[in-house]
């Protein structure tokens, strides 16, 4: 299979989401809140930059994955970019989970109290608890596991039309002689193992954490949303299988489903539904930072934008039209919102851009496509990266859990949660947070040379012997 072509301006596009990311999380945390929620110019060009950052990372992730997707699909249909897919997915959502868990509570484990919480749990809550663990489990080491035991075309099959009517699928869809083969009888009895043990603090955990930690807990954060959009952008290509064409179509008309939805459901008290639900669909009263409406938006549009790209970079000049085509749509979407808000102020009399209006979905949209122009230009004369760039941006989701592990679980603790910096100070601790974040990519790729941790530690140990 040809290498897929890079595109320079979507590695450009990385690294300013990236750079938008760290220095955002770092300033506000650390920056005196006398000067974070002042008045001034500088902190006004700021907290408006940093409303572009979730969208800018979302976007640029959407596009960004779809195109890779398209571009390594193989002859026979099969595509080696939805098994890393999958694994993404759970990675994202379990590093999703992990960041807003409140850690500290795993000191009642081995309390009177979490026996006795333990303990008083209900035989239902039990044994549901050990059943979505395991099989959560179970589909993760299936998906990867180096042996061909998952393969795309089974996921097609599901999908295709009249399937299900075909006696001969049917047997192998429901073969009950799938749990016989050992390599699954023995992946199937681990992950119960170890579905049974992870309950045990799990069933603690979540019965002592008050209403508000549990909120905390199960709130969602960007990962939890680009990681439904992968799933979904996924989902697309496999439904429509793989016809360009029907996959704009559908990824517009969810786009327009989630953008149309964010002003119908943003006001509205879903505190009845189950506290691991509510939180996806909007954050009134349940501290939910990235509810899926808007936010899915943004993931659709930049699968739109990766589509497209697919399909542009195919052509001559790719490089030298590209930008002006992209630069046409980002100010048409910008346009487009500027016309919205004024319908507004005419129709209701006022303007709703910054509360819950499509209007503020088209212009970030708009804007992040236009950044992407300018990016795009810029690429025709910066014909490569430094390779630490490179590295850093395609090493996101790592960088993104490690700035978060050192500002709230390692700098935070120690000079206490209301310690703050004047700008010099910020700056120096922006710095050095990029220094870090640098160390760390180093420390991934090494890893990733030697063959995982394992062996990475294997090898420092011989080494250390040899000495």
């Amino acid at each position: 299979m040809e290498k897929p072509k890079r595109i320079l301006f979507l590695d450009l596009m990385r690294v300013i989401a990236l750079f938008m990311m760290i220095q955002g999380h770092t300033t506000y945390d650390f920056l005196d809140l006398s000067i974070r929620d002042g008045h001034s110019t500088g902190i006004k060009i700021w907290t408006s930059l940093r409303g572009y950052t979730a969208p800018f990372f979302m976007m640029v992730s959407g596009a960004v994955f779809t195109f890779l997707m398209l571009s390594q699909e193989k002859s026979d249909g099969t595509n080696p970019r939805v098994r890393a897919g999958i694994n993404r997915i759970f990675t994202l959502l379990f590093w999703g989970y992990l960041l807003n868990f409140p850690v500290y509570e795993f000191k009642q484990i081995f309390t009177p109290e979490g026996l006795n919480h333990f303990l008083s749990a209900k035989v239902g809550e039990t044994l549901f608890t050990i059943l979505w663990i395991s099989l959560c489990l179970y589909l993760y080491k299936a998906i990867i596991n180096t042996e061909k035991t998952f393969e795309e075309n089974e996921i097609k099959n599901i999908f295709r039309e009249d399937a299900l009517k075909h006696t001969q699928f049917r047997k192998s869809l429901f073969n009950k002689n799938y749990f016989k083969q050992e390599h699954r009888k023995k992946r199937l009895m681990s992950s119960v193992f170890w579905g049974v043990i992870i309950s045990i603090p799990f069933l603690i955990i979540s019965n002592v954490l008050s209403k508000e930690e549990l909120q905390r807990a199960f709130r969602v954060d960007v990962l939890h949303i680009i990681a439904l959009g992968l799933l979904t952008i996924m989902l697309v290509y496999l439904i429509s299988n793989h016809k360009k064409g029907l996959m704009a179509v559908l990824y517009f008309i969810l786009m327009l489903i989630i953008i149309s939805m964010f002003p119908l459901i943003n006001n509205v008290d879903l505190s009845n539904l189950p506290i691991f639900v509510a939180p996806y669909l909007n954050d009134y009263d349940t501290k939910s930072m990235f509810p899926l409406t808007p936010w899915l938006a943004y993931i659709f549009a930049g699968a739109l934008l990766g589509l497209w790209l697919n399909y542009e970079i195919k052509k001559d000049n790719f490089e030298k039209k590209i930008g002006v085509k992209l630069a046409v749509v980002g100010l048409s979407f910008i346009f487009l919102s500027i016309l919205g808000d004024k319908f507004e102020r005419f129709y209701f009399g006022r303007s709703y851009f910054w509360h819950d209006s499509p209007n503020l979905i088209y212009h970030r949209i708009g804007i992040v496509i236009s950044v992407g122009a300018v990016m795009a230009f810029l690429s025709l004369y910066v014909k490569d990266l430094p390779k630490f760039m490179k590295q850093m941006s395609r090493n996101t989701l790592w960088l993104y859990v490690g700035h978060l592990i050192v500002i709230y679980q390692i700098v935070k603790p120690i000079i206490g949660y209301h310690t703050r910096f004047n700008v010099p100070v910020t700056m120096i601790c922006i710095l050095i947070m990029f220094i870090l974040m640098y160390l760390q990519t180093r420390i991934i790729i090494y890893v990733q040379n030697n063959n995982g941790y394992f062996e990475t530690l294997k090898k420092l140990k011989g080494k250390k012997k040899t000495i």
